[in-house]
């Protein structure tokens, strides 16, 4: 037996959440006949890109201004949803701008009571001053609906969260 996705077009550099959630859609509703939670519709709800969050523009005291190795910003997700609903699962566009020195963002669930170790991965680096890089990620959602963007290396970095699609609390 062949695995569905096989038959599937690989989505390259370029492709957005939008195109990935459209391809992956068809297979994830055949494969489950029997949604978790006897849920029944669509898995992944599509958004307009939506704004979420620009450190370039947010008020320090929600985390606006450059990120710096060694902080971390609570970002909430569910403010770009359809209907304002609790988010399990986002696809985020997180692009980082104005780069200072070398350094990587790691975008993750946030850990609302501190338990959950860091992880050991990055979603999206740079290597020197200047640069502006972006890379679209699938990432758990946490407490409150919110993802956790933390910095690390020996630089700072403006940063943008776009959401473009997720999968709602069961």
């Amino acid at each position: 037996m062949t695995h569905p996705l096989s038959r599937r077009r690989v989505i390259g550099a370029g492709g957005t959440a939008a195109a990935l959630a459209v391809a992956l859609t068809p297979q994830v509703s055949r494969a489950q006949t029997s949604p978790p939670g006897g849920r029944t519709g669509q898995l992944i709800t599509l958004v307009t890109p939506t704004r979420v969050f620009d450190s370039r523009t947010a008020s320090p005291a929600i985390g606006g201004g450059k990120i710096s190795s060694g902080s971390a910003v609570g970002i909430p997700v569910s403010g770009g949803t359809l209907d304002g609903s609790g988010v399990s699962v986002a696809f985020v566009n997180c692009t980082i701008t104005d780069t200072e020195g070398s350094g990587y963002l790691t975008i993750t669930q946030s850990d609302l009571t501190g338990e959950l170790p860091p992880p050991l991965t990055s979603n999206i680096n740079w290597s020197t001053s200047g640069q502006t890089l972006a890379n679209l990620l699938l990432t758990a959602v946490g407490g409150e609906s919110t993802i956790s963007v933390a910095c690390g290396g020996n630089g700072r970095t403006h940063f943008i969260i776009d959401l473009q699609g997720y999968v709602p609390i069961p």
